[in-house]
């Protein structure tokens, strides 16, 4: 409160009247602390979060965009797009989406006999490998993970049938389309189609805020990104 406003107050309290003055710098007041923004939580930089067998980096952008990279052993993403501040979490979108790998089937035909027989069409992506395959079987809402013979046929529990499959691909973190199965006996070969793997498709992903550090959980680790320092 000025100074004006005070004298004019002790003057208005001397003669028992109000002070109109007085009210008008109290109420100004008020609403200049009510209507002022808050100050933002998270301060646009660069971000480190590596630890023990893991490297990442975040970078927020003051102009709303970000960069993202991490590594943790055999698995590589990056991502870039926006992020926004939000009831208390930094919320990252990846622009523009990636196009997500799959399995293409080069070729499904059928086979003598019952069962189904699968391949890829380029073995040495498995490095040595057994082939796993993620199956769908009728009447069971989760699926289960077999691993296929060296003959390439793919034991079938009794009393089981398979409705659908797809190679299991451990290093991407999202499970891939699978494809419906025919009746009958089967041979199937499919292709790697990578497309975008490797960049994070973040869709509104959470980190939340504690003070100065970016909480975020992935790949069933708690990574802390604290600011660096200038």
């Amino acid at each position: 409160m000025s100074k004006p406003s005070l004298l004019l107050l002790a003057e208005s309290r001397k003669e028992g009247r109000p002070s109109t003055s007085s009210g008008q710098t109290v109420l100004f007041f008020l609403a200049f602390c009510f209507t002022q923004p808050a100050a933002a939580a998270v301060a646009p930089g660069t971000y480190d979060g590596s630890q023990t067998e893991l490297a990442t980096r975040l970078v927020l952008r003051a102009d709303g965009r970000f960069q993202y990279g991490l590594s943790y052993g055999a698995l590589d993403e990056q991502a870039q797009g926006r992020w926004v501040e939000k009831d208390g979490q930094v919320l990252l979108t990846t622009e523009p989406a990636p196009k997500p790998p799959r399995f293409a089937v080069v070729s499904d035909t059928p086979k003598d006999g019952d069962g189904i027989e699968v391949a890829l069409d380029d073995p040495e992506l498995l490095q040595g490998s057994p082939l796993t395959m993620v199956v769908t079987f009728a009447g069971v809402a989760e699926p289960a993970f077999v691993e296929v013979g060296e003959d390439g046929r793919l034991p079938v529990p009794p009393g089981k049938t398979i409705t659908a499959l797809v190679p299991d691909l451990p290093v991407f973190p999202i499970p891939l389309a699978p494809y419906a199965v025919k009746p009958g006996g089967r041979r199937i070969v499919f292709r790697f189609e990578p497309n975008d793997i490797g960049i994070a498709a973040f869709a509104g992903e959470p980190l939340t805020i504690e003070g100065g550090t970016l909480v975020l959980r992935r790949y069933d680790r708690e990574i802390r990104f604290e600011k660096e320092q200038n």
